[in-house]
């Protein structure tokens, strides 16, 4: 009984120059550099605006959805959602008497934090990705 492998078809790059290879094994036929085990994987590069990016954000998680930022965007969705809910019942008990400040502080303070995170966010994937000038330094 044979054992069958199976890989996904994915585009490689030479760790030289960037190239796209067809061959892994094989030099990169822009720059001759041989197989050297440096290889990336290529990633599509989009361009990711950051005002969507924060205007999606508005609805918690959306904004680092869009920019492909997944846990983000679940981590921020269930700290704000559990702040407002979890906020709101304990300003109606004893312990929000005590405290004296609405709970839901801490939820709005994520929420906008989020937006500004989206927004940052965008504009380091669009610096990263080429689309932007690079910082002088």
């Amino acid at each position: 009984m044979g054992i069958l492998y199976l890989e996904m078809a994915a585009e490689l790059l030479c760790g030289h120059c960037g190239a796209v290879l067809t061959n892994p094994s094989a030099p990169c036929p822009r720059c001759g550099a041989t197989a050297s085990g440096a290889y990336q994987v290529a990633r599509p590069q989009t361009h990711k605006s950051p005002l969507l990016a924060a205007a999606l954000a508005i609805v918690p998680g959306c904004g680092h959805f869009y920019l492909g930022e997944n846990k983000k965007g679940v981590a921020f969705l269930i700290g704000i959602g559990a702040f407002e809910f979890f906020g709101f019942d304990l300003d109606l008990s004893f312990i929000g008497a005590i405290i004296g400040v609405p709970l839901e502080v801490g939820g709005g303070s994520l929420w906008l934090f989020s937006i500004v995170d989206a927004y940052r966010t965008a504009r380091r994937l669009e610096a990263e990705a080429g689309f932007r000038g690079r910082p002088a330094g």
